[in-house]
């Protein structure tokens, strides 16, 4: 169940109390931005805003940013049972990444855009199967499964040119992820100038990945280092790898323990808040609950080289990959399904104004 709640929009940093009835406490509670004719600076109409539901029943509090944060992408998934990804969008966004050459840091799964298709249900779903092209290569060895790597970046027919790109701001997706050994959901960014500055040089922010048989963790990670010369299948050569002074590898974060009671295959919205700026920092949240912080001081030269610069989204459900995500085994259940609900970006950080407690 989903509540959807409209407020006027205001401009505080108090957080203004919503009655709007009893909810069960299952139920995901979205809050709007209604227009408001005498505040022409208020957040745009249709915006979310950050939201923490209270104790009292019924009531949610609700802080808004102080000024405007746009939406600079936002995508709810309406459309046919069946439909692609781009279904709605006045152009094409999410592209195939098949991530040839070296598979994808060693994952077994072929990827196809027709594993990623609306369920007519208002949802995206990925789904990871054993319907493989035949002949069709993980690396050196042969692929088992098929599934979804969704980027914004066009690797197919762009050479690596970003559809979509945002420097810092708010990013989120709200998704509910398969369980079983083996398999790796994520929702995740890279640089956009990822065709000439290869990963992981150009940079990594890892809102959300999680390993099928860890149901309770959430992994929230940054990393940054040497170029990767299988990356995208387009090798670096090893002159103008050492053409470059590169920074120190940055391989930030850990596993976040979801509250009692809850796993990765219930609704969850996972956000990082990005201030790209010198001395900024990146937020991870899990429900509107800040998890972890890392900062342009802890990152040191790397935080120039790789998270000030724009970077791309990318949702994939990945299947195998080292040891470790392991392989799957008798245990885990295919057809897989990630299914997310939306993915919304901001200009600007919220992490400032969500709250640190959901009660």
């Amino acid at each position: 169940m989903r509540r959807i709640v409209h407020i006027l929009a205001v401009l505080s940093v108090a957080p203004v109390t919503v009655t709007f009835g009893a909810v069960p406490a299952s139920a995901a509670v979205t809050v709007m931005v209604d227009s408001s004719p005498t505040n022409p600076d208020a957040p745009v109409a249709g915006s979310v805003v950050a939201a923490v539901k209270s104790r009292d029943p019924g009531k949610l509090a609700v802080r808004t940013l102080t000024g405007v944060n746009p939406l600079t992408f936002g995508q709810d998934f309406t459309g046919p049972t069946g439909a692609g990804p781009n279904t709605g969008l006045s152009s094409p966004v999410w592209f195939n990444d098949p991530c040839w050459k070296r598979g994808c840091t060693g994952t077994l799964a072929e990827y196809r855009l027709d594993h990623a298709q609306l369920d007519g249900q208002g949802h995206l779903v990925l789904t990871a199967d054993r319907a493989v092209t035949p002949g069709a290569r993980c690396g050196p060895v042969a692929c088992r499964y098929a599934s979804a790597r969704l980027s914004m970046l066009d690797w197919e027919g762009g050479e690596g040119l970003s559809s979509w790109a945002q420097a810092g701001g708010h990013l989120e997706a709200r998704m509910r992820a398969p369980l079983g050994k083996g398999l790796w959901p994520a929702f995740w960014t890279v640089g956009a100038n990822s065709a000439e500055v290869r990963w992981p040089a150009s940079g990594e922010i890892d809102v959300m990945e999680a390993l099928g048989d860890h149901p309770t963790l959430v992994e929230q990670h940054a990393h940054n280092g040497m170029p990767d010369d299988g990356f995208a299948g387009s090798p670096t050569p090893p002159a103008e790898r050492h053409a470059h002074d590169w920074a120190p590898d940055i391989d930030f974060g850990g596993s976040t323990t979801l509250p009692a009671g809850q796993t990765i295959a219930g609704w969850h919205t996972y956000a990082v808040d990005w201030d790209a700026g010198a001395n900024g920092y990146l937020k991870w949240s899990v429900d509107g609950v800040v998890t972890r912080t890392l900062t342009a001081a802890q990152a040191g030269p790397a935080w120039a080289q790789s998270f000030r610069d724009p970077h791309a989204m990318i949702l994939d459900l990945a299947v195998g990959g080292g040891e470790w995500v392991g392989e799957p085994d008798a245990g885990t259940v295919f057809p897989a399904r990630l299914e997310v609900d939306w993915v919304r970006a901001y200009r600007n950080p919220m992490a400032d104004s969500v709250g640190r407690h959901c009660g």
